[in-house]
């Protein structure tokens, strides 16, 4: 009977240790179905048809106005790793001046670009200086004159001091 516990134990461990490899899938952005989804008409379809058929943008262009994106994406975490983006799909409409659709442009994961940013350092204009060259680089010099401090210059008393 012992042996039988022990054996129930390990299974009940067992399970759980993989039940916790198990991805969360976490769905994110705009869901849309197929009737929300069908074509719209260039040229057709306005502002107003585009807003009661999907509703409100997830994004307006940023320097472009006339131009919407619905966004969603599709990401799976297992365990303690970092979100791993499944899918994603985009979908940008654009309105020409009389805020009639003129293009429906549709991307995928496949058409987006990594970016690497160099977050390490931040470029500065000018001649880079070290250390050294800072508590150094005023060996030489000419000595900072301050205001009021040049002998030749005229005083209160009107003409040049004389020591």
């Amino acid at each position: 009977m012992r042996g039988r516990n022990l054996v129930a134990v390990a299974l009940l461990c067992g399970t759980s240790l993989l039940g916790a490899c198990t991805g969360v899938v976490d769905r994110r952005g705009f869901l849309a179905d197929e009737s929300q989804t069908a074509p719209f008409q260039d040229g057709v379809d306005t502002k107003e048809t585009v807003l009661t058929r999907m509703g409100n943008p997830s994004q307006t262009g940023t320097f472009d106005e006339q131009t919407w994106y619905y966004i969603s994406s599709i990401q799976k975490q297992t365990a303690f790793y970092l979100p791993r983006t499944m899918e994603r799909t985009i979908v940008a409409i654009s309105f020409d001046d009389g805020d009639k659709v003129a293009s429906v442009r549709k991307y995928s994961l496949a058409d987006g670009r990594v970016i690497d940013y160099d977050t390490r350092r931040t470029p500065t204009r000018g001649r880079e200086v070290t250390f050294l060259e800072q508590i150094f680089g005023s060996i030489g010099r000419a000595p900072v004159q301050l205001p009021g401090s040049d002998p030749n210059l005229p005083t209160s008393a009107g003409g040049p001091r004389r020591n």
